[in-house]
């Protein structure tokens, strides 16, 4: 395994960049210079791609958003796989990707909806692509004991950052018309909160939890409600399906929304819905859960995920890929 320093970090000026390419009227250098701004920089590795990428059958890029993505995948795209992790944000807009979505050889999408997205936006449908979803572990040993720190009634959980960004406002506002309506249960929030919350019986702020602590509030959880607005994959409902616990995502979430309607383990709320789509989470909630949970075991399984890496790195191969694929590519 090679590693390759980091030079620099996060510039103390990348807030007031982004703010201002991702907001305000700016040129193509802000938009360049937020790029180097945002990090990591590591030339060392860039230098490796341009001297040896050449050696290589194929060159792997994960993340389209950083600066060894942006400025790598350019050296060798004759042989690059770009697994992008896109989802319908501004900086997908920016100058220093419009070509980057062009080059590489083949795409690793983690969804189809993933994959609509970036073929719609860019016009890119020529270049082969593999759904690649992840792999993921069994579930670990989880504390039984954990339900009972929460007050009897439905328990719902959220997990994740903890801010306005991540949708937990418009969550909150739809729990205090539930509540209202004569909906009873405990909404817990658990992660660093980036926002101001409300100090009720009904809403348990955890703030940040270890491992052991959030894959023991998903299983002691009725459902796990995720309200974010842009997801390249909800990896936090794929976990919560390893337990059997069913989930409800906005339907305006494509990338979500599409993840409860292959699995069957959840359901889905709009404006006017988010009462009865949680009431049929918490009548149907066995049955959905476990759906989700059969579903993930077959997709999310490393031999399954394998599998479709393998076929990635042959779509982006520039010569016959050896057998031993992890010897000859370079990720």
């Amino acid at each position: 395994m090679r590693r390759f320093l980091v030079t620099a970090g996060r510039r103390e000026d990348y807030a007031a960049l982004e703010t201002k390419v991702m907001l305000q009227s700016h040129s193509l250098k802000d938009e360049q210079d937020w790029l180097f701004a945002q990090g990591p920089h590591c030339p060392g590795i860039l230098d490796f791609i341009h001297d040896h990428g050449g050696e290589y059958d194929a060159v792997l890029f994960y993340t389209y958003i950083y600066e060894p993505t942006a400025l790598g995948l350019p050296i060798v795209p004759e042989r690059a796989a770009l697994i992008s992790t896109a989802h319908d944000e501004t900086a997908l807009a920016l100058a220093p990707y419009r070509q980057l979505f062009q080059l590489p050889r083949a795409f690793g999408f983690l969804t189809p909806e993933e994959r609509d997205l970036v073929q719609g936006r860019f016009h890119n449908e020529h270049i082969p692509s593999e759904i690649l979803g992840i792999g993921m572990d069994p579930a670990p040993d989880l504390d039984d004991a954990y339900r009972e720190r929460f007050p009897e009634g439905p328990l719902i959980a959220y997990l994740g950052q903890v801010s306005e960004m991540k949708g937990v406002e418009d969550l909150l506002a739809r729990w205090d018309a539930y509540r209202g309506a004569g909906g009873r249960g405990t909404l817990a929030l658990a992660g660093t909160a980036r926002m101001e919350l409300p100090k009720r019986d009904d809403i348990a702020v955890l703030g940040r939890v270890n491992e052991a602590e959030k894959w023991s509030l998903l299983a002691a959880a009725d459902a796990l409600v995720l309200p974010s607005r842009f997801e390249s994959l909800g990896i936090v409902l794929l976990e919560a399906w390893q337990v059997g616990t069913p989930v409800l995502v906005p339907k305006s979430n494509l990338v979500t929304s599409g993840q409860v309607r292959r699995s069957g383990g959840g359901a889905v709320y709009d404006a006017a819905s988010f009462d009865d789509a949680l009431a049929t989470v918490l009548a149907d909630g066995t049955a959905m859960g476990a759906r989700g949970q059969a579903w993930v075991r077959e997709e999310c399984s490393w031999h399954a995920f394998d599998e479709r890496l393998e076929r990635l790195v042959t779509l982006a191969a520039s010569a016959p890929v050896s057998n031993d694929v992890s010897r000859r590519s370079l990720a």
